[in-house]
């Protein structure tokens, strides 16, 4: 039911992507010389709905000339998996920030394919609530609790990029744009544990993959500079 979900969003803002269309990206402009972009996360406020985690995130670029982007971004997280150990509650709480550079390749004018690489750090504490079911001595119970553990991992990112001219049917200033982008990330380095290890990690996810992807789907409203 969850990949439905996501499938649906995806679709939605496909769909808001196209309807944004106008007669006015056929005119060539000249290129912007040095922008500002702030892009909020909106595919990660659906998870709220869908399970107790929480996750918050946000980026912002610094574009030269539409085509180089430096990009630095941020965000905070609560995972609290329910099949991360059976008997046991588990929750990892943190904020991880990622630093990198995006390649913008125009594919029609406004609508744009961006390549791009990142390095990802977290810092985050987790705490394991736990219970031994022993049919013949009582059950025992604990908690372990790690604070201050660190995380670091590479991303390839891949994202597609589309100004918005209309909404509702009326133009609007040229600000705003949509777009998803694709993650794969890997590289992971972390502190592991022999008993109860790591299970998820904020900003990168489940550690039980060396390759693991993500589709974020957000808005950017861009500030001209220059």
């Amino acid at each position: 039911m969850l990949k439905y979900k996501f499938i649906f969003f995806f679709i939605l803002a496909s769909c808001f992507t196209v309807s944004a269309q106008s007669v006015s990206d056929s005119i060539p402009k000249k290129p912007q010389l040095l922008l500002i972009g702030i892009s909020p996360d909106y595919l990660k406020l659906h998870t709220l709905l869908l399970d107790e985690s929480e996750k918050w995130e946000a980026a912002v670029n610094l574009t030269l000339l539409e085509k180089v982007s430096f990009v630095g971004e941020y965000g905070i997280a609560q995972l609290t998996p329910e099949d991360a150990y059976k008997n046991a509650t588990y929750i990892s709480e943190g904020s991880y920030f990622r630093i990198g550079a995006d390649y913008h390749l125009t594919v029609i004018p406004s609508n744009y394919l961006l390549l791009g690489i990142r390095y990802s750090r977290s810092t985050f504490d987790e705490s394991i609530d736990y219970t031994s079911e022993n049919p013949i001595f009582p059950n025992t119970s604990g908690s372990i609790d790690r604070s201050n553990l660190t995380a670091q991992w590479f991303e390839l990112v891949i994202s597609s990029e589309k100004k918005v001219k209309r909404l509702f049917k009326k133009d609007i200033p040229d600000f705003l744009s949509v777009g998803f982008r694709l993650r794969l990330k890997s590289y992971l380095d972390y502190e592991d544990f022999e008993i109860y290890e790591t299970k998820e990690i904020p900003g990168y996810g489940m550690t039980n993959t060396s390759l693991n992807p993500e589709i974020n789907l957000y808005l950017k409203f861009r500030i001209n500079l220059l």
